[in-house]
């Protein structure tokens, strides 16, 4: 596998409203703040870190951090709106449809399994659509798992079609990712690269 560079925390400029292609039905917004505290500490922690805070100093002001949006395979809240899962691989015992429910989330395999017919594709897609109440900066917080816990995954996110690079992960993974988003609806994509993993959670808030 080719060498992937250190994940590096930046501000992903995306100003254009994102018009859903089809009519379907919302979430109604409630009201569910998790744990900002874990999730600044996690940006703090990335690289980059120092050059987004000095340019959106707000973000280390976590009482004025809103909950937007949270989903998972089991739940949508906020103005979470479509969560379209494209390639998952449902591997009977493991993670068959009803595991995937039972516990909240949804795995891609990459290579191996193919003595039972896996294609070993790297193809899995996330997508979740959301939307932003007003302009402003908003924190994505991505949970996602490689499996094996010991095993490398590779995936790339994006905000609408604007790529944060690709960001690497052995074990569990709580990345947050900072943008400058317009008042309208917005895709967060998660592609898979490489490895075998699991997408747990999105939760999204805005900042001020």
């Amino acid at each position: 596998m080719a060498k992937v560079s250190e994940f590096e925390l930046k501000v992903v400029e995306s100003r254009k409203n994102v018009t859903a292609p089809e009519a379907r039905d919302g979430v109604a917004v409630v009201d569910v703040v998790a744990n900002v505290d874990e999730v600044l500490d996690s940006l703090k922690a990335t690289k980059g870190a120092e050059k987004v805070l000095k340019a959106v100093p707000d973000l280390e002001k976590l009482d004025i951090w809103t909950h937007v949006a949270h989903f998972s395979v089991c739940q949508k809240t906020g103005t979470a709106q479509f969560l379209d899962v494209w390639d998952c691989d449902l591997f009977d015992g493991f993670t068959d449809l009803q595991r995937c429910l039972n516990d909240c989330r949804v795995w891609f395999s990459g290579d191996g399994y193919d003595s039972w017919g896996s294609g070993q594709t790297k193809s899995g897609r996330v997508n979740c659509y959301f939307r932003a109440p007003t302009a402003g900066t908003y924190v994505c917080y991505a949970r996602l798992q490689s499996h094996p816990a010991t095993t490398t995954a590779v995936v790339e996110c994006l905000i609408d079609n604007n790529s944060f690079g690709p960001l690497p992960f052995t074990g569990t993974k709580s990345q947050p990712h900072v943008a400058n988003l317009s008042a309208g609806g917005h895709h967060f994509r998660i592609r898979q690269l490489t490895g075998s993993f699991f997408f747990l959670s999105l939760t999204v808030w805005k900042i001020g």
